[in-house]
């Protein structure tokens, strides 16, 4: 076998990999993106967007003239919830950044409701509302 020919198997093999290792890649750490190690994302070759909380961009602050790309950021619930206060430690008050869902789910509250058993009967607020009602 020549070496091109060996050099294009092993080309073709990485590129397998790479598709198999993800279609984006956590810039802060050099890995896949995987849930809970938080960081910026950027995509390999003409990968589809991940899937994002907001269908919108956020931005903080307007700035004046272009803005520039967009970031896709991967941020904990915390972070997101008050991005205001964190977005100058990403560096993307002034870009519009869109947030990665990474576990499939709207939120994480939904999913923790998802568990929690069944209440029997109306909750308080409304048993009292009905005896208030009543009388």
């Amino acid at each position: 076998m020549s070496r091109a020919a060996v050099a294009l198997a092993l080309a073709a093999l990485a590129s397998q990999a790479m598709a198999q290792d993800g279609r984006w890649v956590n810039a802060t750490t050099g890995k896949p993106l995987q849930p809970g190690i938080y960081g910026r994302l950027e995509m390999r070759g003409d990968a589809d967007p991940p899937p994002v909380v907001h269908a919108q961009p956020v931005t903080v602050r307007r700035p004046d003239g272009a803005t520039g790309e967009p970031l896709y950021l991967y941020v904990s619930p915390g972070q997101l919830r008050r991005w205001p206060q964190f977005c100058d430690k990403w560096k993307a008050c002034e870009r519009p950044v869109y947030f990665v869902r990474v576990d499939g789910s709207p939120s994480r509250l939904g999913e923790w409701k998802k568990t929690q058993r069944p209440q029997a009967g109306l909750p308080p607020v409304l048993m009292a509302l009905d005896r208030i009602a009543a009388n």
